[in-house]
């Protein structure tokens, strides 16, 4: 009986410990989900509450303007509504890193930030331009 009762507390703690280190994604009411039938973007966006882990992309600098979030494990080759080429700062939750590309589809120069950035003209792109309005895909884990 007592290895019985062992081997059902072990066994309960192995299905904990298998549940809370799962990866992403989270449970399916996450207010942040993406796909090809919510990808317009909607005024409601700018009042959801930031996503655990991941990132949220603004129209204009120090986090202002209008907005969409992303969760980590996202990737988007085009970005939801007119912000394609029109972020100008991005704020990062819980770890997370975003790599963002020039052109849709994960294309034409790409870098990766680690933490948010409250005005994208202070990150270099190429020639002498910088990421200001010029992210147009992404990819957040």
């Amino acid at each position: 009986m007592k290895r019985l009762a062992a081997f059902l507390v072990l066994a309960f703690a192995v299905t904990v410990l298998a549940q809370n280190s799962r990866p992403y994604p989270p449970p399916q009411n996450d207010s942040w989900t993406y796909g090809p039938q919510n990808n317009q973007w909607n005024p409601s966006w700018n009042q959801r509450p930031n996503p655990h882990r991941g990132a949220c992309f603004y129209t204009s600098t120090n986090f202002r303007g209008n907005r969409f979030c992303v969760r980590s494990g996202d990737r988007l080759p085009a970005l939801p509504g007119n912000f394609g080429g029109n972020l100008s700062s991005i704020q990062v939750f819980g770890g997370a890193s975003v790599k963002i590309f020039n052109d849709r589809n994960f294309s034409n120069g790409s870098t990766v930030i680690t933490r948010s950035v409250s005005d994208l003209r202070n990150v270099p792109f190429r020639g002498g331009h910088t990421w200001n309005n010029r992210v147009s895909s992404m990819m957040v884990y």
